[in-house]
């Protein structure tokens, strides 16, 4: 999955919302770690809610392994219909690492 994207990093989920007309959500993140694409910070995330794979980040504060796509605006990247990302829960639950 690391190929598939453009940037993968481990953040803190800051706030979320749920733009309905668009079908997206809105998440913003302060990057723990970066796995690749050197992304620093903060950053958001356009997570698009067009398929029925997509999901929601949920519980401000908690943490994620996101994968994403470059857009063209520096800062904002893009989720486009498949839930690319991991709660820290589950990634330690199933033992899962980037590493």
């Amino acid at each position: 999955m690391l190929q598939e994207y453009d940037v993968m990093f481990f953040g803190r989920l800051d706030s979320e919302e749920v733009v309905q007309d668009e079908r997206r959500q809105v998440a913003k993140f302060t990057v723990i770690k970066s796995y690749k694409g050197k992304i620093s910070g903060k950053v958001v995330i356009n997570n698009k809610l067009n398929t029925s794979c997509s999901s929601v980040f949920q519980v401000p504060r908690s943490a994620f392994y996101v994968f994403a796509k470059f857009t063209e605006t520096e800062g904002i990247y893009e989720i486009s219909g498949f839930a690319s990302f991991i709660p820290l829960g589950n990634a330690m639950e199933y033992e899962w690492s980037p590493e």
